[in-house]
């Protein structure tokens, strides 16, 4: 059993870990590097890996392991084999050294380094997320509250005239796209706001930037193929949606579970991140219309 004592520490060993990887993330950008294909998802975003990311986890591991032997701690982290252990030990560090590997490659914003502790039951304990291009790192322990950079994270002074669409950039390729966004164009105009539209951050930034907005959502339909993001993508985010007492669930409306036995893939049920009901209730509806489920 971890006291809040316990949390407190892990969360920030999990904080330097994080920073110290996204430093370094920070100092290869724009330079050269060793870039490979990995298998896995379908879309190319899922795919790419480069030896900066196998150099943050390493980094990210060093800060972690002695807390894994102390605390009798599981391990899931994206550019390792999935050793099992997330189902056998009571809490495992849920690890992306860097999501958003494609924005990074290409240049521009949209990366960030995530590390969570999880439950075996699949709920998170501790978020810690940093942005290495801002230099921004948000912390949480559940029950706690959410900070950014050490101070309490308000939402309150948010603005409501723009409705903010967060997506990744392989959600245009679907056969459904074009429908999905004509009836979100319909909806936000008799709600008589602007919508706008944000492709090609990893799943991490999308979530950060629903969390910076007053009316926004992030999503993941259901598929078929392997996919749809992974338990590291959504771990620590979770958390924080949680603690500012806003909507993270499946794309049923369901608990977002972060332990599924079978697969770290998300393509079975989706996601779900939304700053408040009447959106989460559209987005839930278009889902249910949508044959591809």
């Amino acid at each position: 059993m971890l006291t809040d004592k316990d949390l407190y520490s892990l969360c920030k060993i999990a904080e330097s870990a994080a920073i110290a990887a996204g430093e370094h993330i920070q100092s290869q950008f724009n330079q050269h590097y060793k870039k490979e294909q990995k298998a896995g998802g379908h879309s190319l975003a899922s795919k790419v890996v480069t030896e900066v990311d196998y150099k943050a986890q390493e980094i990210i591991l060093q800060h972690l392991n002695n807390s894994i032997e102390q605390y009798d701690l599981g391990l899931l982290t994206e550019e390792a084999a999935d050793d099992s252990s997330r189902l056998e030990k009571d809490h495992f560090w849920c690890i992306d050294p860097m999501d958003g590997t494609l924005a990074f490659t290409e240049g521009r914003t949209g990366y960030a380094v995530s590390i969570a502790l999880v439950s075996k039951s699949g709920d998170p304990l501790i978020g810690v997320v940093y942005l290495p291009d801002l230099e921004d790192v948000y912390t949480s322990v559940k029950g706690k509250g959410l900070r950014l950079n050490h101070e309490v994270f308000n939402r309150e002074a948010l603005k409501t005239e723009v409705i903010q669409l967060y997506m990744d950039r392989s959600l245009q390729s679907e056969p459904y796209f074009d429908l999905l966004k004509n009836d979100f164009q319909n909806w936000s105009d008799e709600k008589e706001k602007k919508l706008e539209f944000h492709l090609g951050y990893g799943a991490v930034r999308n979530a950060i930037g629903v969390l910076h907005s007053a009316s926004a959502c992030y999503f993941k339909f259901p598929k078929k193929q392997f996919g749809g993001g992974s338990i590291w993508d959504y771990a620590a985010t979770r958390l924080f949606f949680e603690e500012l007492g806003l909507i993270v669930t499946d794309i049923f409306g369901k608990p977002l579970h972060l332990n599924d036995p079978e697969s770290t893939f998300m393509n079975k049920a989706g996601v779900l991140y939304a700053t408040g009901g009447a959106l989460f209730d559209f987005i839930l509806r278009l889902a249910y219309q949508l044959d591809e489920f």
